[in-house]
């Protein structure tokens, strides 16, 4: 497998932390409704709530970063630069989380759209050749 496809595999991975911080501040403060989980998602505020927020971001995020990635390599784009821009934007996302659940919002906006910079490339790379 390359590298690409194993990062479009970490960044479904980067998902989950976040809503497992907000599941764990909810366990601590009042429960977790199992019944209702997005409801309750819904009436969360402060870090849990950006941590949800995070989580779903990534969630949103994750089908385009996939399918560039497959653009990329059936398009026949540089195998090299395709694992660069696909490492790079598992690290943007690495980098996002933590301005998010930091509560940075002007930097993580900068960040996101590098993210995304970076995603749109690599619809790109098959032209670009």
């Amino acid at each position: 497998m390359t590298t690409p496809f194993w990062c479009i595999f970490i960044a479904w991975l980067l998902a989950y932390p976040p809503s497992w911080l907000a599941v764990l501040w909810m366990l601590k403060n009042g429960g977790f409704d199992n019944h209702l989980p997005r409801r309750q998602a819904l009436q969360l505020q402060g870090f849990p709530q950006r941590a949800k927020s995070a989580h779903y971001n990534s969630l949103e995020a994750l089908p385009g970063f996939a399918a560039g990635v497959l653009v990329a390599h059936l398009g026949g784009g540089d195998p090299t630069r395709a694992t660069q821009l696909a490492v790079a934007f598992v690290a943007a996302r690495c980098v996002y989380i933590g301005l998010y659940l930091a509560d940075l919002a002007a930097l993580r906006s900068t960040v996101w759209t590098v993210g995304m910079t970076l995603n749109g490339l690599l619809f790109l790379l098959p032209v670009l050749k």
